[in-house]
């Protein structure tokens, strides 16, 4: 069964992209790379020297984010950075030209002062919504009007409101989030050249799982929430027990609503949950997949979905608004409406239809949708909200001694 990867070591400067350390691989191995990490070759978007900026992405309690979306979201905005040519701190402490505020925790606010104080422009990312926190963790529903309150008290405190898409910036722009500041939609993006389809993928992911070479297997990604849809999953791999359903993701055992334990619990033999993976055993299970069966109930974007398209992976929704609109039904994705009891009936046998052959196969255009939100066009989008932001290079002296006097800054 997969294991937990070991983190990957931070990606250094070297010709002018990312690339790792060279005791991490010794050659060039496409899918040896990290998503993000890119072959060493001239980069004709790489800032002037003059123009680089210091981009404060600080870590703080965002490191309790790490296997979420939003940990997801804010590794892309470093790769994204770093691939413009501009340099990432993560003290607040450091001099820096911008920052990059992603998680509602309360440091947020802290740090969008800080910077305000240094009269440094701050940029808000806006992934949450009172929407897409119902049906999280326990008392969520009860909490979610304040938790409401407290988001929109941080997205007034950007410079400038960035969200992952339109349907976001819908919700987020209704007064009662109140918030003035220009508001910018910019995808999380994928990695296409990481996350692309690998025909071999199918036998290792067999093997991989004990599992005989023409068994049919579904997989999921995501926090174990009811919002994500992992009740109605079980439920789906219920109705199919010839089909291996895995679930990749965990969520702290303290955290589980009792309506999610009572799930996994009772889940059926043919239902698999790992746990937390890596990005290289994510990919595989993509691209090993016979379908990509991701039934949450509400999104801001879901970079999941982009890597499972990327992966060319046949790919089942739940039919909610953001999905609509940004992947329609029988175009990029296939859909199942609804969120009653006969649901997982409904969503069984689209899903069986999707195994089967018996519906479109709309791979290759979810591939092309994936490319157009890939991690390189996204660096261009935000060097572009940089500028609207007004975001330059500050000046930055070097200590002198003034005579009989302490150094100065």
């Amino acid at each position: 069964m997969f294991q937990r990867s070991r983190q990957a070591r931070r990606p250094r400067r070297r010709g002018g992209l990312l690339s790792m350390p060279q005791d991490h691989r010794t050659q060039e191995n496409p899918s040896q790379r990290e998503p993000g990490e890119a072959p060493d070759a001239p980069d004709p978007h790489e800032a002037p020297r003059g123009q680089r900026l210091r981009v404060l992405m600080p870590t703080g309690l965002a490191s309790l984010a790490r296997e979420s979306g939003i940990g997801a979201a804010i590794r892309h905005q470093r790769q994204a950075v770093q691939s413009l040519g501009h340099e990432v701190v993560t003290s607040p402490f450091a001099p820096f030209d911008v920052v990059h505020l992603n998680t509602p925790f309360p440091d947020t606010a802290l740090l969008a002062h800080w910077a305000r104080l240094r009269r440094r422009p701050v940029l808000m990312w806006a992934h949450s919504t009172e929407e897409d926190f119902r049906d999280s963790f326990p008392g969520a529903n009860a909490i979610a009007p304040w938790f409401r309150r407290w988001i929109a008290h941080l997205y007034r405190l950007g410079d400038h409101v960035l969200t992952p898409s339109a349907y976001a910036k819908s919700l987020i722009s209704r007064p009662v989030y109140g918030i003035r500041a220009p508001i910018s939609v910019l995808s999380n993006g994928v990695d296409t050249t990481f996350f692309r389809p690998d025909p071999s993928a199918r036998a290792r992911l067999r093997e991989t799982l004990g599992l005989p070479q023409e068994a049919p297997v579904v997989v999921s990604v995501g926090m174990q929430l009811v919002r994500k849809g992992i009740v109605d999953w079980v439920e789906v791999a219920r109705r199919m027990p010839e089909v291996t359903f895995v679930w990749f993701g965990r969520t702290d055992e303290r955290l589980l609503t009792a309506e999610v334990r009572r799930a996994l619990a009772a889940a059926p033999s043919n239902c698999r949950f790992p746990g937390y993976v890596g990005a290289q055993q994510l990919r595989e299970a993509y691209c090993g997949a016979d379908a990509f069966c991701f039934l949450t109930k509400e999104e801001t974007e879901g970079i999941v979905l982009w890597e499972a398209l990327a992966c060319g992976a046949p790919t089942l929704v739940r039919a909610i608004p953001i999905y609509q609109q940004m992947v329609p039904d029988g175009v990029l994705t296939h859909q199942v409406a609804g969120d009653d009891p006969d649901f997982p009936r409904r969503a069984a046998e689209h899903l069986r239809a999707l195994l089967d052959g018996q519906l479109p196969d709309l791979t290759a255009a979810g591939r092309s949708a994936a490319e157009g939100v890939d991690l390189g066009a996204v660096a261009q989008q935000l060097q572009q909200i940089y500028a609207a932001a007004g975001v330059r290079p500050h000046l930055r002296r070097r200590g002198r001694r003034r005579p009989g006097g302490i150094g100065r800054r």
